[in-house]
C-alpha cells in the first residue's frame, strides 16, 4: 500500500472500473488517499463512489473509491489488492464525491472522513431486523387499471391495491392492513393470482408510522407568501443556482412556502433536500411533507438503524426524490438535486461537533453551487452571517412580515425579578404576575407553556458558610441536583453522587440548592395548581423516542393544561390553544463567555414567544429576568429583529467577529495540565510567527471556559481571519495537527465554531 506519485495519476471522472488500480479515501486523520489494485474477480464491478474493504496498517477497514488509475510507477509488489466490496450498496454519485472533497478542504479533515458521513452507519452492519412486507409484481399503471376492474366485485382487493399505490410499495404488511381495515385474506388471494408478492423488509419505525398519520391541508397563500414562492420559482424555472434568505416571523407560513416550491421542483423531475434542526424534527413536521408527496424519505437519529438504512437506499435507488432530515441528510444521494431548504437556519445544531466538524447551513450553499440547485434558508431570526450576506447581495432577501390566517403576534411583557418579594429568603421561581396570568388562562380552559432552558431541580449546590459550590470530581463544573432521581448529576460526564449531609469543604453545614431547573418549576406548578394536568418535556423525561410524540399528542388533544420544558418546546410546535407562554428565566445563557451569547438569547426568546397566539385567540408572553435592560431581552420583547441585528453588528464589526471574519478555534485537551499548556503555547507561537501582515489575528492561548472535562484539561486559541486567503492558509497549516492525538493528548481544530466554551 503506497501513495501514488502525483505525476502517475490519471483521473477518469464518471468511469466504471477503467484501469487496474484505484485510489481509496479512508476515514483516518491522514490527508491523502491510498492506492490499491483491483483483483481479477472484481474487474468490471467497481465504480467511482463504491465502498470497498481494504487492508490498512494490519487491519481491515472500509473506504471509498475516488479515482481509477491505468498506470503507476510504483512497484507492483508494494501495492495490495482490494479485499471485497458490497455489490448491493449503490455507489455514491460523482457530485457527492466532489462535495465531500470540498467539505474536507473547508473543515480540515480527510476526504474519507467526509465520505463516511454520507453513509448511514447501519448500512455497515449485518443482522438487520425485518418484517413481512408486500410488493407489486406488475407495474403501477397495471395495478391501477386492475383496481378499477375489481372495484365492484372485489372491493377489498381493489382497496388494497389503491392504498398500496398511495403508500409507495414495498410496504410492511401490518401497515397496509391497518390502512385498509381488512384481514390478510384478500392479500393472500392477490398473491396467489400473481398480482402481489410477499417480501422481507427492514423493521419500520414507529416515528414514520406516526408521521404518515399527519395531514397537511393545502392552504391559500397570502400575498407575501405568493411573492416569496414566485421569486424562488423564477430561479427554479431557469435552472440557476441561487440562495434565498426567507425571513418570516413565527407563524408566517414558511412551511407552506417550502411545500409550494417543492411541488414545482417535483413537477420538473428534480429532487430536494429539506434540512430541519434535530429538535424540531417531529412526526408533525415530517408528516406535513409525507402527506403531500408520496416519494419522501426521512433521515435522522430518532429512526431505528434499519429504518435509516432503508430510507437511504430508497434515495440512492431513485425511489424517493425528496429527503427530510436533520444535519446529516445533506449528504443524501438525491438524483438531480434541484432544491435545498434549511429551515431554522440560525440553529447551532446544524454544526457538527465531531469530525467532520461541518456546518450544514454553509455546506448546503456549497452543495447547491455544485448541483446547480436553488437554496432557501428560512428563519424568523436569521443568523448574523446569513443576514450580512443578504445585505451584501450574495443572498436574495425574501420577507414574510405577518402571520397567516389573520393571526396576530403575541403581546410580550417583561417582569423584573429583582423587584419580586423573596420567598423564604430566596427569589421566587414564578413571579406573582405570571401566577395570576396562569390562573386566568386555566380558568377559561386555555393552555400554558412554561419555558426554562435548564433541566434538573437546581443547577447549584451551595454552602452558606464557606461559599463553596459542589463540583464534579471529573469536570470543573457544578453538579445539578435531580430531585426525582435523588442524585447530583454532572451534565458533561454523567457522574452521579448522593446529596452530601455536610459540606465536603468545611464539614460544617448541609449545602442548599440555588437556582431552578425544569423539575423545580414542575414541583411549584403542581403544588400551586393541583387540579391542572401538568407535563414536563426535557431530556430526562423524554428518554424514549415514543414519549416525545405521546406528550405532544396529548397536549394537541388538550389533555394537558400546562407544559413545562426546555428548548424541546421552543420551536416547531403549533398549538392554537396556547395563549400564554412564560419564560421562567430569560437570562439563562446570556452571560456565557461567548460572543454569540446575546444573539442566541434573542433567537431563543423570539422563537419561544412565537408559540403563543397561533390560532384565533390572542397570545401573551411574559419574560422573567434579572436583566430587563439587556438589548437581547429588550429587543426580543418588542420582536425587533432588525433593531437587534443592527446593534449586534456594530459590536461585532468593532471586535472583528463574524460575520466580519472567519474563525478557526484550536483546542488542546490533555490528561496532564502542564503538557497541555506547553502544546497550546507552542502551536499558538507557530501561528504568530506566520503573521507578516494584518490578514489575521491570533488570540490566546488561554484556559478554556470549560477548563476540565472528563479529567482532561482544556486550553484554546482563536484565529480571526480577515481574508479568504488567510483562512485557507490557516486551515492548511492546522489540518495535520488533529492526527497527532495520543491517549493522553488531543488536538481539535474547529473551523467556523459555534461555541467558545
Amino acid at each position: 500500500m503506497v501513495r501514488v506519485a502525483p505525476g502517475a495519476r490519471r483521473l477518469l471522472v464518471g468511469a466504471r472500473d477503467k484501469g487496474r488500480y484505484v485510489e481509496v479515501a479512508l476515514n483516518i486523520p491522514v490527508f491523502r488517499e491510498f492506492t490499491y489494485s483491483i483483483p481479477e474477480e472484481l474487474q468490471g464491478r467497481l465504480a467511482l463512489g463504491s465502498q470497498v474493504t481494504v487492508w490498512f496498517h494490519g487491519r481491515r477497514t472500509k473506504g471509498f473509491v475516488v479515482r481509477f488509475l491505468e498506470h503507476t510507477d510504483v512497484p507492483k509488489e508494494r501495492i495490495r489488492g482490494i479485499l471485497a466490496f458490497d455489490p448491493h450498496l449503490p455507489p455514491l454519485p460523482p457530485r457527492l464525491l466532489l462535495f465531500a472533497k470540498r467539505l474536507a478542504e473547508t473543515y480540515a479533515c480527510s476526504w474519507g472522513a467526509a465520505l463516511e458521513a454520507a453513509l448511514p452507519g447501519s448500512l455497515k452492519r449485518k443482522n438487520v431486523r425485518t418484517v413481512q412486507g408486500v410488493d407489486l409484481v406488475m407495474t403501477q399503471d397495471e395495478a391501477l387499471e386492475l383496481s378499477e376492474e375489481l372495484e365492484e366485485k372485489r372491493e377489498k382487493q381493489a382497496r388494497i391495491l389503491r392504498h398500496l399505490l398511495e403508500l409507495c410499495p414495498p410496504v410492511p404488511l401490518r401497515t397496509l392492513l391497518q390502512r385498509c381495515g381488512v384481514s390478510k385474506s384478500p392479500v393472500d388471494t392477490l398473491v396467489r393470482q400473481g398480482v402481489l408478492k410477499m417480501v422481507r423488509l427492514p423493521l419500520e419505525d414507529e416515528f414514520l408510522e406516526q408521521s404518515k398519520r399527519e395531514v397537511a391541508p393545502r392552504h391559500e397563500l397570502s400575498e407575501a407568501q405568493e411573492r416569496a414562492v414566485d421569486k424562488v420559482l423564477a430561479s427554479v424555472a431557469c435552472g440557476e443556482n441561487r440562495t434565498f434568505l426567507l425571513h418570516g416571523v413565527t407563524g408566517s407560513g414558511k412551511t407552506e412556502v417550502y411545500l409550494r416550491i417543492l411541488e414545482e421542483v417535483r413537477e420538473k423531475g428534480r429532487g430536494a433536500i429539506i434540512l430541519v434542526p434535530e429538535i424540531s424534527l417531529t412526526p408533525q413536521t415530517c408528516g406535513r411533507f409525507l402527506s403531500r408527496f408520496p416519494d419522501v424519505a426521512v433521515l435522522h437519529s430518532s429512526l431505528t438503524d434499519a429504518t435509516r438504512a432503508r430510507q437511504w437506499l430508497r434515495v440512492a435507488r431513485g425511489d424517493a426524490r425528496i429527503v427530510v432530515g436533520a444535519r446529516s441528510a445533506l449528504f443524501a444521494p438525491v438524483k438531480d438535486l434541484g432544491l435545498i431548504v434549511v429551515d431554522e437556519e440560525h440553529e447551532s445544531s446544524f454544526k457538527q461537533q465531531q469530525v467532520p466538524r461541518y456546518h450544514a447551513r454553509e455546506m448546503a450553499v456549497l452543495r447547491g453551487e455544485l448541483e446547480n440547485a436553488v437554496v432557501v434558508l428560512g428563519s424568523a431570526t436569521p443568523s448574523l452571517e446569513s443576514w450580512q450576506r443578504a445585505q451584501d447581495g450574495f443572498y436574495e432577501l425574501v420577507e414574510l412580515p405577518k402571520r397567516v390566517g389573520g393571526g396576530r403576534m403575541p403581546r410580550v411583557l417583561v417582569e423584573d425579578m429583582r423587584r419580586e418579594k423573596p420567598y423564604k429568603g430566596r427569589p421566587p421561581v414564578i413571579s406573582k404576575r405570571l401566577e395570576i396570568l396562569m390562573s386566568e388562562r386555566l380558568r377559561v380552559r386555555e393552555q400554558v407553556l412554561l419555558f426554562l432552558n435548564r433541566r434538573g431541580y437546581s443547577p447549584v449546590l451551595f454552602c452558606n458558610l464557606c461559599g463553596e459550590t459542589l463540583q464534579c470530581p471529573n469536570c470543573e463544573v457544578s453538579m445539578t441536583w435531580h430531585s426525582a432521581r435523588g442524585r447530583l448529576v454532572c451534565h458533561y460526564c454523567m457522574r452521579e453522587m448522593r446529596h452530601p449531609d455536610v459540606c465536603p469543604t468545611c464539614k460544617a453545614s448541609r449545602p442548599v440548592t440555588l437556582g431552578a431547573g425544569t423539575e423545580r418549576v414542575e414541583d411549584w406548578v403542581r403544588r400551586r395548581f393541583p387540579e391542572a394536568v401538568v407535563a414536563r418535556m426535557d431530556s430526562d423525561t423524554m428518554a424514549r423516542r415514543e414519549m416525545y410524540e405521546k406528550v405532544l399528542g396529548a397536549f394537541r388533544e388538550r389533555q394537558i393544561d400546562i407544559l413545562i420544558g426546555t428548548q424541546m418546546i421552543a420551536k416547531g410546535l403549533d398549538f392554537p390553544d396556547v395563549t400564554l407562554v412564560g419564560v421562567v428565566a430569560a437570562d439563562v445563557g446570556l452571560f456565557q463567555p461567548d460572543f454569540r451569547a446575546s444573539e442566541r438569547t434573542f433567537q431563543l426568546l423570539a422563537q419561544v414567544a412565537g408559540r403563543a397566539g397561533r390560532g384565533e385567540k390572542e397570545g401573551l408572553v411574559l419574560f422573567q429576568t434579572m436583566n430587563p435592560a439587556s438589548p437581547a431581552i429588550e429587543k426580543a420583547s418588542r420582536m425587533d429583529y432588525r433593531g437587534f441585528v443592527e446593534e449586534e453588528r456594530t459590536h461585532r464589526r468593532m471586535l472583528f467577529y463574524p460575520p466580519f471574519s472567519r474563525l478557526v478555534r484550536i483546542i488542546v485537551e490533555s490528561l496532564d495540565a502542564q503538557e497541555g499548556r506547553k502544546r497550546i503555547d507552542a502551536l499558538t507561537g507557530e501561528l504568530r510567527a506566520l503573521q507578516p501582515s494584518e490578514d489575521f489575528d491570533v488570540l490566546g492561548p488561554a484556559v478554556a471556559p470549560l477548563a476540565r472535562i472528563r479529567n482532561r484539561y482544556r486550553f484554546h486559541s482563536l484565529v480571526k481571519c480577515r481574508t479568504q486567503e488567510s483562512f485557507v492558509e490557516i486551515r492548511r497549516r492546522l489540518a495535520p495537527f488533529e492526527a497527532k492525538k495520543t491517549r493522553k493528548l488531543r488536538f481539535l481544530i474547529d473551523v467556523d465554531p459555534v461555541s467558545m466554551l
